[in-house]
């Protein structure tokens, strides 16, 4: 530790202490130092700034009377350079005044001296645990940015080539998405995709799926409302799309929203601002677009059905979402990637398929899309036991149906003449 105290062990929350007296330096430094917190201290506010700009700390605890640079300059400093750290100021002159002051300047918290060292450390250990959380949420967020991107698409037919270039086209911009297909098709991983390859992918993903909200609750679900808008309504609720700010917003089953309910949206989406049911003023959001349908928009629109104008704003940047039949030569590899998934969900682990499960599988037209062979293959997965999948393990009509010959991209066998006695010229 600086000035006989510094020591920084591994895996300890880094800590700052600046206090101009000595004596009362040397007891909080050495109280925390045996609490497990890795100390730096200093007897002065520059001396502080300068460890901190070469190496910035977790949490600087700071008395605010002191020569030279005192503690609310060195406050106003750090929450400038340096907002990620945790300030916490100490004064033998604490008022609510100063208090409140030193909140409003973005102190973390205050302490009146004398304090105990029980005050101090009660303090700490509250930031301790967000800074354990904030760890916990930025790992996920990394493991959720590794899961759902464009190169997390298995396949690698033609029609999934072009949808993962497409999905990095979009990620690439701010426009609005429409992602068309079948059910069961991915449209929500492409969504998920375009938007943790994006410049939000911090922000919030918030999926909605337009057809389970009710009629008469889509204004208040999608838009908010303030309190006393309507019966019930005993306090203020943020909509759908405010907490979206600053991140994507994914409307699935777009075509399923109100008609009366489209003009609004196009407004949120033309002046970025929306008014919450039953307020008197409009908020500003920023979020981006994305939505999904496995409904035909454009003959929604021909029908009166949809509004041409929200369509047109909805379909800047268009991605079509091929059906498994389309291509089939990805059915092996998506086949092993969700068993792999499917066994760690049910504690097994198979081997595989047999050459028979495997035909079945190449066989069947999949009117359900991936869906539908995630289903097929859990099925399977916990009649076999965690065995190697065979036909019989699958569920009917693909149990049962003639298997397709699965030699997973070798030629299928011509049948032999009728005339066996025909040359091979002939032939």
């Amino acid at each position: 530790m600086t000035e006989g105290y510094e020591r920084r062990p591994r895996d300890r929350v880094d800590l700052i202490i600046v206090e101009d007296d000595p004596g009362m330096l040397k007891i909080v430094a050495r109280h925390l130092d045996r609490m497990g917190y890795s100390i730096r201290a200093f007897s002065s506010g520059a001396q502080a700034l300068k460890a901190v700009e070469e190496q910035p700390p977790q949490v600087v605890v700071s008395d605010i009377r002191m020569p030279g640079m005192d503690g609310r300059t060195l406050l106003q400093v750090l929450h400038e350079r340096h907002p990620e750290v945790r300030v916490v100021l100490m004064t033998a002159f604490g008022s609510v005044d100063d208090a409140v002051e030193a909140m409003k300047a973005g102190a973390y918290s205050y302490l009146c001296k004398p304090f105990k060292m029980d005050e101090i450390a009660a303090v700490l250990r509250n930031i301790s645990r967000e800074l354990a959380l904030e760890q916990q949420v930025s790992t996920l967020r990394e493991a959720a940015r590794g899961r759902y991107t464009a190169d997390r698409l298995i396949g690698q037919s033609a029609p999934m080539r072009r949808v993962r270039s497409q999905i990095r086209e979009a990620a690439a911009h701010a426009t609005p998405v429409c992602i068309s297909g079948r059910s069961g098709t991915g449209k929500e991983l492409a969504a998920r995709a375009i938007h943790f390859e994006s410049s939000r992918s911090a922000n919030p993903f918030v999926p909605v799926n337009c057809a389970a909200i009710p009629a008469p609750l889509f204004e208040s679900e999608m838009f908010g409302h303030a309190r006393g808008a309507f019966t019930g309504a005993d306090h203020a609720q943020k909509g759908l799309i405010e907490l979206s700010d600053g991140g994507t917003l994914f409307l699935d089953e777009v075509g399923e929203i109100p008609l009366g309910q489209q003009a609004k949206l196009l407004r949120v989406l033309d002046q970025r601002e929306l008014r919450p049911l039953g307020s008197p003023r409009d908020i500003r959001v920023d979020l981006r677009v994305v939505c999904a349908t496995n409904r035909s928009l454009e003959a929604m629109v021909r029908q009166g059905q949809f509004r041409e104008d929200l369509y047109y704003r909805l379909s800047v940047f268009k991605i079509a979402m091929p059906e498994l039949s389309a291509r089939p030569s990805d059915i092996p590899s998506l086949a092993d990637h969700l068993l792999v998934e499917l066994s760690t969900e049910h504690g097994l682990n198979c081997p595989g398929l047999t050459e028979g499960a495997q035909g079945a599988l190449l066989a069947h037209r999949w009117p359900g899309n991936v869906r539908e062979l995630r289903n097929v293959l859990e099925q399977a997965l916990v009649r076999s036991g965690g065995l190697l999948i065979d036909l019989g393990d699958l569920p009917p009509p693909l149990s049962t149906a003639e298997p397709a010959h699965s030699g997973m991209g070798k030629q299928e066998v011509a049948p032999l003449p009728a005339n066996l006695n025909q040359t091979l010229a002939e032939v």
